[in-house]
């Protein structure tokens, strides 16, 4: 609830073009709880839609689409019991969508992650290993407790323990292989899950 000292975040309808007459900017009133959960994901959502969809200006769109779409349902999101999963699936969907679109216009396979493991562990795999985000920052990003990014992570170790652990063939330290994860962190250490 808005406590009345606080000042509702504004955004702006463009004016209609079938106007007759201009008329003023229809403003908003976003829900300062929608702007500030819009403002603490938005980096990280597009970081790993950047990740998966390996198109900048696509991504940026889904991104947009999936926080607006967030807008509309966000008295329902903000009720539930895991605000960050219901947007995490949302902006799953949207990406999913964006990428099935893409594969039947071109031959843009789905990345390898996505490939090869299951999606809760893929995911895992992209917020740790190829954004470099901690095991806290990866679940609250996903909406998950921490124990279940750990377990995902070593679901996704045991499927695959090489590529996700192996020296990469790329030019020195801090490469990954196509699939995960450094195989040396800043301090030299393997690139396993801690």
């Amino acid at each position: 609830m808005r406590r009345h000292s606080e000042a509702p975040v504004l955004a702006s309808c463009p004016p209609s073009a079938r106007d007759e007459f201009p008329q003023e900017t229809i403003r908003l009133a976003l829900p300062l709880e929608y702007t500030a959960f819009c403002l603490l994901h938005q980096e990280r959502y597009l970081r790993y839609t950047q990740e998966r969809m390996q198109d900048a200006w696509v991504s940026r769109k889904v991104v947009e689409a999936a926080l607006g779409n967030l807008a509309t349902i966000w008295p329902a999101v903000i009720s539930s019991s895991r605000p960050a999963a219901v947007a995490w699936r949302l902006l799953d969907a949207l990406i999913s969508s964006a990428l099935r679109g893409q594969r039947a216009r071109a031959a843009h396979p789905l990345d390898p992650v996505h490939r090869i493991l299951p999606p809760a562990q893929a995911d895992a795999v992209i917020l740790r290993c190829r954004l470099q985000l901690s095991q806290a920052q990866a679940a609250e990003v996903m909406g998950v407790e921490e124990p279940a990014v750990a377990s995902q992570l070593r679901m996704a170790q045991r499927a695959l323990p090489g590529d996700l652990t192996a020296e990469p063939s790329g030019p020195g330290p801090g490469a990954r292989s196509p699939v995960g994860c450094a195989s040396r962190d800043a301090g030299g250490g393997s690139g396993s899950f801690p």
